[in-house]
């Protein structure tokens, strides 16, 4: 036994606020609500804060309305409605920095419309505390898709197989109300950093006898989350990932994985560390891995399986000796509360037959299954050969890659098809006795808004543990995909097996995951390149306007189609229907002869503006995904993975050439490419489709406003312009006034550039906000005069 124990957590560090914040509409159309939709907005800011969060006391977002959060650091955004603030219970996700804007939307016909904060939560710095097995911090950085961050206790949590989440005992109640995945590195100080609202996941309820019968044998945690308000997709279904739970005893090395506390960036942030197991009883795992406060609710993963086999949940090492430890997923009632039947399913462990030594081995299942096999035990589905499109509809492909057949996992059947169930197809034994590069190639398809995993794994000698050797997670795109997979590592092995692992969807929607393969091929080298992605065709599409941007309308196509140039203040779209993935890349080359204020392209879903989908990559405003915003001159290629910033279902692809204030520039869009992974393109754009954890830069500027109201130089000494967008008709009045809510003069304004002098004006230095009102809308700007 150790001579002490003390339980894990670390929650943030924290102050709380009482404020009286209230954003409400002020009126209404008679009883009917709102004649016209309304947008009302107001800033929170509290001076050094590391995060802000909110918590409301009174809140209705009607039907259709809604309220927009965003942090200012980071353009982190969280979508709250009447239909999920209920998830969150009246609370916000964490939002980075310490200033963040509130977008209240009010929508056409609603009315009593608004909400109240009653407390703001702060985020502040905290000592430094640690502590661990041994004289070192052995723990190293580890990304594993399945762990998260329980705040604002300060725990960590994991996905299991059918969905649930596991922790530790006294890790749950009040104070453990979001778990966070993907999380990003803290500030050298230590104080932690938030991914983004889409990676934050409201806890829900919770099974655990811990808080009646607090012991260490009670000391396990099993709870839900809700489906995430931006993306609608439940930890599962984001991540990807999950940990298998087995009863049967570890072996002698056991990884903890979580977030525990640290120094630095490192502070509470994913990492791992595996150790000596130390003893296995019924209840408990011990082992001398290092573990720190906030590693509370770890997985206790069975370095030789990976499969999890407990929930760490108390410290206990020192230098000298002692252990951590956890509790075993033994205990009857934690297995019970995991949902994971009355036993764990047995490991997949079919040893292979045959022995294939003539390659190219090729299979394009036109007749049968060849010398493929489905696995007997291990999994819950048969893969079947099917040509055409399956019977699910929104998912699988229409037709075969190779031939007319293809074998796919059909997903239908809630308790058969899904959740989460498994489909196991095994190779013949592959004798690469006589091969110095084995390579792997097959087509595969993705396509499903609850697309699950597509796993490859291989072993020799029919023993051992199956390794990974190819690996996708999600929606791959509406068309088919060629894999390659590097088998050198199994070059001179007389007895190589190879299987192909599916696992359906999780959720209501989970019968939408059927996967297919086909074309499968195992050679000595490289197969043929994969087929280059071709170009698009502008000729073969219409060059539509783009929302109510579209004010000159000049564009033409050139180089037989292999060109789009736009002129003037010109949006334009095209009818594009494609799903994004997180392997999606747009690759295209760019030119401009005269800067504009916005070049850009992205996907779009419908005809009106969302700025956080349109990279900008030249331009004088500050508008947009800002990340490639680095055009000098001449013609310049740019690789973007459209994936790593925002995924879903589009239906256009728009290309801007935004210049409210004058006339005279272009953009010209030409070789423009979109496909999946790197599809046999450059260097460059291998590397652009594998980027991780891309953080976006956002544009501050807003577009979508018909008054496209810009003031430059600002500050100003005298002379300065305020610009109005075309779209203005006529005259419009600008009032100015002073800090103190004093008006000091008014302008009339033509739609563009217009000149005006701060002397003419009898404005002397200080700030000044101008103000534009229309029965449609009004719009203020600030105006600092030097």
């Amino acid at each position: 036994m150790p001579l002490i124990n003390w339980a894990q957590t670390d929650p943030l560090p924290t102050r709380y606020k009482d404020v009286n914040l209230s954003l409400w509409t002020k009126g209404t159309s008679g009883s009917g609500g709102k004649s016209n939709a309304e947008i009302l907005t107001k800033t929170v800011t509290e001076p050094g804060a590391t995060w802000l969060r909110l918590f409301f006391e009174d809140i209705n977002l009607g039907k259709n309305s809604s309220l927009t959060i965003t942090s200012e650091l980071d353009g982190g955004t969280q979508k709250l409605t009447s239909a999920n603030i209920k998830d969150w219970k009246n609370t916000s996700a964490y939002f980075n920095g310490d200033k963040i804007t509130l977008r209240l939307y009010v929508a056409k016909g609603e009315n009593s419309i608004g909400l109240n904060v009653k407390e703001l939560g702060i985020g502040i710095k905290d000592p430094n505390t640690k502590s661990q097995c041994g004289s070192n911090d052995d723990r190293v950085d580890s990304t594993d898709d399945a762990i998260g961050r329980i705040v604002p206790i300060g725990c960590t949590g994991w996905i299991i197989t059918n969905g649930r989440l596991v922790t530790a005992g006294h890790c749950i109640g009040s104070r453990a109300q979001i778990i966070e995945f993907n999380v990003p590195k803290s500030n050298p100080d230590r104080t932690i950093v938030h991914p983004g609202p889409e990676d934050q996941y409201p806890i829900g309820n919770f099974v655990s006898p811990y808080p009646n019968s607090p012991s260490q044998a009670n000391d396990w945690g099993v709870f839900t989350a809700s489906a995430n308000t931006q993306t609608g997709l439940t930890p599962i279904q984001a991540q990807g990932k999950s940990f298998n739970v087995v009863q049967s005893a570890p072996g002698n090395t056991i990884r903890i994985t979580g977030f525990g506390t640290d120094t630095g960036i490192d502070n509470q942030t994913q990492q791992t560390h595996s150790g000596p197991l130390s003893s296995v009883t019924n209840t408990f795992v011990r082992y001398r891995a290092d573990t720190t406060g906030g590693n509370s609710g770890s997985p206790i993963i069975d370095e030789a399986t990976g499969n999890a086999v407990g929930v760490h949940a108390y410290g206990g090492c020192s230098g000298s000796g002692g252990s951590n430890s956890g509790e075993r997923a033994t205990i009857p009632a934690f297995w019970d509360a995991m949902g994971l039947g009355t036993t764990p399913p047995p490991p997949p462990n079919e040893d292979c037959s045959g022995n294939v030594t003539s390659y190219p081995f090729s299979e394009s299942f036109e007749s049968n299954f060849g010398q493929w096999e489905q696995a007997s035990s291990g999994d819950d589905l048969n893969w079947s050969r099917n040509s055409g499109g399956t019977p699910s509809s929104g998912t699988g492909p229409s037709s075969a890659a190779d031939g007319s057949t293809y074998i796919y996992v059909e997903a239908s059947g809630n308790g058969t098809g899904y959740p989460n169930k498994r489909a196991i197809l095994n190779s013949p034994c592959l004798n690469f006795g006589s091969l110095s590069d084995p390579n792997l190639t097959f087509e595969y398809h993705m396509l499903g808004s609850a697309i699950n995993s597509l796993t490859v794994e291989a072993r020799t000698n029919n023993s051992g543990s199956w390794a990974s050797v190819f690996s996708r997670t999600g929606e791959q795109g509406s068309n088919w995909n060629q894999a390659s997979v590097d088998l050198s590592a199994y070059a001179g092995e007389s007895s190589v097996q190879l299987r192909f692992n599916v696992v359906t969807g999780s959720g209501g929607s989970g019968w939408q995951s059927d996967i297919a393969i086909d074309a499968v091929s195992i050679q000595n080298g490289s197969s043929t390149p994969p087929p280059t992605c071709s170009d698009l065709d502008f000729n073969d599409f219409q060059i539509v306007g783009f929302s109510n941007q579209d004010a000159a309308g000049n564009s033409s196509v050139g180089g037989g189609g292999a060109s789009l140039t736009l002129t003037n203040n010109t949006w334009k779209y095209i009818a594009f229907n494609y799903t994004v993935t997180p392997n999606t890349v747009i690759e295209f080359n760019f030119s401009s002869s005269s800067q504009g204020e916005i070049h850009a392209v992205g996907f779009e879903d419908d005809n009106t503006l969302t700025s956080t989908r349109y990279f900008k990559v030249h331009g004088s405003q500050n508008y947009g995904v800002t990340n490639y915003d680095n055009y000098s001159g001449g013609t310049t290629t740019y690789v973007i993975p459209v994936g790593n910033f925002y995924t879903g279902t589009m239906d256009r692809l728009v290309f801007i050439n935004d210049n409210d204030a004058g006339s005279g520039n272009n953009s010209t869009f030409s070789n423009v490419k979109v496909y999946e992974g790197s599809c046999g393109q450059s260097a460059l754009a291998e590397r652009a489709a594998t980027l991780e954890n891309v953080t976006p830069v956002l544009g501050t500027e807003d577009e979508g406003d018909l008054f496209g109201l810009r003031i430059s130089p600002n500050p100003t000494k005298d002379v300065f312009s305020i610009y109005l967008s075309g779209f203005t008709k006529g005259s419009t009045n600008a009032f100015v006034y002073d800090i103190l809510g004093r008006k000091q003069a008014q302008i009339t304004l033509q739609p563009g550039e217009n000149r005006i002098s701060t002397r003419s004006l009898s404005l002397g230095q200080g700030i000044y906000m101008i103000k534009l009102d229309t029965k449609e809308k009004s719009l203020t700007k600030k105006l600092i005069i030097n």
